[in-house]
């Protein structure tokens, strides 16, 4: 059995809180998100802390809530925040810590997505709507080096609970290969 946490990243939208509670549920482990962990320590909310930390400051932050999940020994899945992996050494340290899960959702999907819930996500903050498909194409392309370091890639549109349940055994056989 593969040793260590399981990392959800992928890009904001993707389903990295919902898919990860249900991945954690399936092999019967906690889950910790990390926004809300930082929301929690800090007292404010994504938005907030974007905005009084600065994008550097707030990766800071966000890089030590990591940390922090990181230090209990007990295994657990965490969603990460979308730029989390893009962070720093973020990606090397998770790959190095346990097993990491790369939610992958097609372009169109996330616009849709993105477009409906903007809510606490400082990234679309002024973005238009016109403006919206472009950002998420260039933005994506710009993480997605970092996200396919991931030990295991996810088809996240079609996440159900068979595919759950092969990306568990996945995990627990360390096999890394797409899904």
């Amino acid at each position: 059995m593969a040793k260590g946490s399981i990392f959800i990243v992928g890009y904001m939208g993707s389903g990295k809180s919902t898919g990860g509670k249900r991945l954690a549920k399936t092999m019967g482990l906690p889950f910790i998100d990390t926004d809300a962990a930082l929301t929690e320590s800090k007292g404010q909310e994504i938005s907030a802390l974007f905005q009084d930390l600065g994008e550097e400051g707030f990766r800071k932050a966000e890089q030590e809530t990591l940390h922090q999940i990181v230090q209990s020994e007990e295994r657990k899945v965490i969603a990460t925040g979308g730029g989390t992996p893009c962070y720093a050494d973020n990606m090397a340290f998770m790959l190095e810590q346990g097993t990491v899960v790369y939610f992958q959702v097609d372009h169109a999907a996330l616009i849709l997505r993105l477009s409906m819930k903007r809510k606490n996500r400082p990234m679309l903050d002024g973005i238009s709507d016109e403006a919206l498909p472009g950002f998420i194409q260039a933005h994506l392309a710009e993480r997605e080096q970092h996200y396919k370091q991931a030990h295991i890639t996810v088809d996240a549109d079609a996440l159900d609970g068979s595919r759950l349940a092969s990306v568990g055994r996945m995990i627990d056989s360390r096999k890394g290969f797409n899904l």
